[in-house]
């Protein structure tokens, strides 16, 4: 069913400058490898070999390294956005390029995908979209304790808070969503963000659904994370994606 990979790649990374200075977040080494390896070669042990990367900041960087991504055994298709394009304008620009229904994910962040998993429960749940919520039991979100999504018992999502201020919140919202095409207005290209426009109506309409997971996911939006995310690379021996003729 999810044979595509639309990956947000485009904003300026401003946390983690000074790497960013010279290339877009995604290209920042870990362990010598650019993270969208590590990103890349997690879809590709998923079952996903379709790339779509929305660009932006210094998209020649990504499309320069990756190409076609025949050489690494993969497609890799671009929209190129502008620096200033939040997330929903940069999904309505893609949206010739998108399946019917694509995995969506963060460019910063690295999880294991259990994508058939995920995908049953999505066509159990019958939503539009899905989203993947870290049950975040020992405060080790991005922020810590902080929540920012409150998921009922029977798997929809209640409340949808970008500034984690609501009461009673209850997981953090990681991405790793399955979208069905159909929310996605291509002629509204209004600069908005698709999290707090668009997940926040679906929750509201009560058609935001979420996936529950306590296996730790790791993100590169500060220095502290990155780093943290070496030592797990190196510790743990995670995969880059590899080129033909390598191992």
């Amino acid at each position: 069913m999810i044979k595509q990979a639309v990956i947000f790649a485009g904003g300026r990374g401003e946390r983690l400058r000074p790497f960013t200075d010279n290339m877009p977040k995604p290209m920042v080494s870990i362990c010598g490898y650019p993270f969208l390896d590590y990103l890349f070669a997690v879809l590709k042990k998923a079952g996903i070999k379709r790339f779509l990367v929305l660009v932006g900041y210094k998209a020649d960087v990504i499309m320069d390294h990756y190409g076609d991504g025949k050489k690494y055994s993969i497609s890799v298709d671009y929209s190129v956005g502008t620096v200033e394009d939040l997330t929903g304008r940069r999904l309505a620009k893609a949206y010739s390029k998108l399946d019917d229904h694509f995995l969506l994910l963060y460019g910063d962040n690295y999880w294991p995908i259990p994508l058939n998993d995920m995908i049953t429960n999505y066509n159990r749940l019958g939503a539009a979209v899905t989203t993947t919520v870290f049950r975040n039991k020992n405060g080790t979100g991005e922020y810590g304790f902080e929540n920012n999504i409150f998921v009922s018992d029977k798997g929809m999502v209640n409340c949808y808070d970008k500034t984690r201020c609501s009461q009673s919140l209850n997981g953090v919202d990681m991405g790793f969503f399955i979208v069905d095409k159909k929310v996605i207005n291509p002629s509204d290209l209004e600069n908005f963000s698709f999290e707090e426009k668009t997940l926040t109506r679906l929750a509201d309409e009560r058609s935001l659904g979420a996936f529950m997971t306590d296996e730790q996911y790791y993100f590169i939006t500060s220095i502290e994370s990155l780093r943290r995310f070496e030592h797990v690379v190196s510790e743990r021996g995670y995969s880059k994606i590899e080129q033909k003729g390598t191992k």
